[in-house]
């Protein structure tokens, strides 16, 4: 969770950030948030797809592979 809260401070600040989605992690995540209150999970790949298209689609990074970051540093 801290990648994405950077990233998002980041691109904020206009800064131009890059994630290597590939080498992030989480962990299945869970809580009161179904319309009653009752638990809903979301697994690690979940929440992994979801902040990418959050960064990406939001304007707030460029998601992209861990190869084409070191490909472009040549």
């Amino acid at each position: 969770m801290c990648v994405e809260t950077t990233a998002r401070m980041a691109g904020n600040l206009g800064y131009a950030v890059y994630v290597p989605v590939d080498a992030t992690r989480t962990f299945d995540l869970e809580a009161p948030v179904g319309p009653l209150g009752q638990p809903v999970r979301a697994t690690a790949g979940e929440l992994m797809t979801a902040t990418a298209i959050s960064l990406h689609g939001g304007g707030f990074a460029t998601v992209t592979d861990t190869r084409t970051i070191l490909d472009a540093l040549g």
